[in-house]
């Protein structure tokens, strides 16, 4: 499909620039410039207007996706998890993550981490939305049931490909560090350290590549940083008592009320986390780079997850092009187009992979999950 783009700012490589024309084919970036790109007269879509941002798509680094409709609940501590999971199965959790993953791509997410139980359920509503999905696979974690290698070869089977990380491994008990690390380095797979796993004590003669999650409240931030591993975290949730910029991070969501990167990006610049250019790094791409998947950035050549802000009324207007980075985080609200691999998810601000029956169907089985809850 041959898409393109006039914008009136572009968050391309290296810095934002204004009214710029980017050429789409066949799922890759052809061509970047300020003239007009004559050879996209037939382009078969065109977006058009000095009121658009282009971004490339964010990227969540984990999320518990399947819980997605009831997290105020689970946030607030009103229901148990454990309970919640034996009330649940494979069709309950698609559907759950369905509506979460209609709420990722509605906030300018084209790639989301999954993880916790029934993730393969979780990652295929993902897909079905449009997304990407990367699978984590739990090793010692509460939802953790049966052999972990068996499943996270299974997994590698159907989720992995052979350019870029489909699956990583979660590591939530310290007794597996050494398995782990082993599997990890034979499958060349990034190994996701929970919070509560601390490598200080360990000893490892090399390490697989690391992503610390829990950003710097990490009491193991020194051994992750010399064994050149990368950490993530939750802005609105973890406490920092230094800037995070210098460790790359990526930004999570794990399942906070907002479930909203936007957020998050505008919680680590308020609270003086990270600079408004390192929080839109964080969420592009640090957090692909740290995932070991390409995108992220708008470059030719590169794979074009886009997204499109229309900023034609306050909030969003008018824009302040001397601020881009604040331009986006904080007043872009309007997403009108999301494109992935080359082709529209979101047009118009409307999902054009699910519709309303999908979201009918996953509302019944809220109510459903909600009966048993109560029964139980």
């Amino acid at each position: 499909m041959k898409v393109l783009i006039k914008s009136g700012l572009a968050f391309v490589e290296g810095s934002p620039i204004k009214n710029v024309n980017i050429g789409i084919n066949e799922g890759r970036i052809e061509v970047i410039s300020r003239n007009q790109i004559e050879e996209y007269n037939d382009a078969e879509l065109v977006i058009s207007g000095n009121d658009r941002i282009v971004s490339p798509g964010f990227i969540v680094a984990q999320s518990f996706i399947q819980f997605y409709p009831l997290r105020y609940r689970i946030f607030s501590g009103k229901i148990n998890i454990n309970e919640l999971i034996s009330s649940m199965d494979s069709n309950i959790a698609y559907h759950f993550s369905l509506l979460g993953a209609y709420h990722l791509l509605k906030s300018g997410v084209t790639t989301v981490l999954v993880t916790g139980p029934f993730v393969d359920s979780a990652a295929r509503a993902v897909k079905q939305v449009g997304l990407k999905p990367i699978v984590a696979v739990g090793v010692g974690c509460y939802w953790d049931k049966g052999d972990w290698k068996k499943n996270f070869i299974s997994m590698k089977e159907r989720w992995g490909n052979s350019d870029s990380q489909g699956v990583v491994l979660k590591l939530c008990d310290e007794n597996y560090v050494e398995e782990v690390f082993h599997v990890a380095k034979e499958f060349n797979s990034i190994v996701l350290l929970d919070r509560t796993v601390d490598l200080r004590g360990i000893k490892a003669e090399n390490y697989p590549r690391l992503v610390g999650l829990g950003g710097g409240s990490r009491k193991d931030l020194e051994v992750i940083k010399n064994a050149r591993g990368s950490i993530s975290f939750i802005p609105s949730f973890e406490v920092s008592r230094f800037p995070l910029g210098s460790f790359k991070p990526s930004i999570s969501i794990d399942l906070v009320p907002s479930f909203d990167i936007r957020s998050e990006m505008m919680s680590a610049t308020t609270r003086l986390l990270l600079t408004a250019e390192e929080a839109f790094k964080a969420s592009t791409e640090w957090g692909y780079l740290q995932l070991g998947i390409e995108g992220g950035i708008l470059s030719v050549g590169k794979s074009s997850d886009i997204i499109i802000f229309q900023a034609n009324e306050p909030p969003a207007y008018p824009m302040d092009i001397r601020s881009p980075y604040e331009t986006l985080i904080f007043s872009s609200d309007n997403l009108e187009t999301v494109i992935r691999d080359g082709e529209a998810i979101l047009d118009g601000g409307v999902s054009l992979n699910i519709g309303s029956k999908d979201i009918d169907e996953a509302s019944e089985k809220v109510e459903e999950i909600d009966k048993r809850v109560e029964k139980d």
